[in-house]
């Protein structure tokens, strides 16, 4: 009896060692982005992160006792780590730094031929996004300032012939840089996606392409302005995998089809988890400054959020609507905070957004979805909110974040989304 009681304690210990060793081995080379933020159930709050580890392969199980949340110094335990639901949309700039040389025309046929199909991957996983254009040679040709148009975005690129190229080297500074100055959502994530097959031109080299720039001060730009950059490149060629590292982006294989290129892409941007802890503040900030510490304390990633951004959008879960309804109930938690929250504001302006699943006429869904606009504004005055800080509009059926198929698709389309328009 004793034998069998000390083998099965061993058993058991070594299974937990077992478990403990790959909890462990899971989070070696973790990298977390944090994406958003969600204060809708204040106080807890819900940090939107992107996971992966050190080769860019997505992770498909956080443990919350793997992790820790510092916010303004102090510890706070998580409370739980999900899977992201389509709900919470990440809004998400995308600017494509293509090079139009000569040897590039196959490559800008990929992008041209599988960017549809990227930015639906992207809308379907809850992903907001923006589309701009840099074309670049030994200068910049041609610069798109971002739109949520795929169709006016693939016009720019349909019109690109490859041509030139005679040094072998190209501007891809000049371009980075030029991106970074781009109308950004200040909401968005800054994403920078750069398609070249050349080395780049740096300050003090001769030849047809002049920059001022260098590896390490474009590095330090992107990080300055909270700029994400992926290299899509020929594997090898020097700086592309050092300033995509320096910046939490990746480098891909430009050989590869840019169909999985795109579909890897969006995977990896679409991975997110949202982190939940409960903060002590008793009313919500302007601005958090948190951390992330893994089981040994070992810092994941630090980063200042801001709340109050203009552009931020809001989906408040509890205003899914029946069908054909914009009735609200008499006592909303979440629109109640959103008020405490404007009341400790009082420049604070916001949009509200109206919007519908297919069901019934496209007249009968905008005017409901302006009646859901509305019913949410009337609820936020009640609560004291003047009515000059809040417009309403209604977009009907033509902004769905889910498929209109299936119930549930409906029941996420049919939402009402409150966007920050004055601080």
């Amino acid at each position: 009896m004793y034998c069998l009681g000390q083998t099965n304690d061993s058993l058991e210990q070594a299974a937990l060692k077992a478990e403990k060793a790959k909890i462990q081995s899971s989070l070696e080379g973790l990298r977390l982005i944090i994406q958003n933020v969600d204060i809708s159930k204040f106080p807890q709050i819900k940090l939107i992160v992107e996971a992966y580890d050190d080769s860019s392969r997505v992770l498909e199980r956080i443990d919350p006792k793997t992790l820790t949340v510092m916010e303004d110094g102090v510890e706070k335990p998580v409370i739980s780590i999900e899977k992201i639901t389509i709900t919470e949309r990440i809004p998400v700039d995308f600017v494509f730094l293509v090079d139009v040389t000569g040897t590039m025309q196959a490559y800008i046929n990929g992008v041209k031929n599988n960017i549809e199909n990227f930015v639906e991957a992207l809308r379907t996983r809850g992903i907001e996004y923006r589309l701009g254009l840099v074309l670049f040679s030994d200068i910049i040709e041609e610069v798109h300032q971002p739109t949520t148009d795929v169709k006016e975005f693939l016009s720019w690129l349909n019109k690109v012939f490859a041509s030139g190229g005679f040094d072998e080297k190209e501007n891809a500074l000049e371009a980075i840089r030029e991106g970074m100055e781009m109308r950004w959502n200040p909401a968005a994530s800054k994403v920078l996606v750069l398609v070249t097959d050349a080395p780049y031109h740096q300050f003090g080299e001769k030849g047809n392409g002049r920059t001022y720039l260098n590896t390490d001060i474009v590095i330090e730009q992107l990080q300055k302005s909270k700029v994400r950059l992926f290299c899509i490149t020929v594997p090898g060629l020097a700086g592309y995998k050092q300033m995509s590292d320096e910046t939490n982006g990746a480098v891909y294989d430009i050989r590869t089809s840019f169909s999985r290129i795109l579909d890897q892409y969006s995977t990896q941007l679409t991975n997110l988890y949202a982190i939940s802890y409960r903060t002590d503040a008793k009313v919500m900030k302007d601005s958090i400054n948190v951390s992330i510490l893994d089981e040994r304390k070992r810092q994941l990633i630090k980063q200042l959020i801001p709340i109050v951004e203009i552009g931020r959008k809001f989906i408040i879960e509890n205003l899914l609507f029946p069908t054909n309804s914009a009735e609200l109930s008499q006592s909303v938690e979440e629109l109640d905070v959103l008020a405490e929250f404007m009341e400790k504001r009082p420049t604070m302006r916001v949009q509200i957004e109206g919007h519908t699943d297919n069901i019934g006429s496209a007249q009968l869904n905008m005017t409901l979805s302006e009646r859901r606009a509305e019913s949410v504004k009337a609820y936020l005055v009640r609560k004291g909110i003047k009515q000059d800080r809040i417009k309403t509009v209604g977009y009907g059926l033509t902004r769905p974040i889910s498929t209109n198929t299936t119930e549930f698709g409906r029941s996420l389309n049919r939402r009402t989304e409150i966007v920050i328009t004055q601080k």
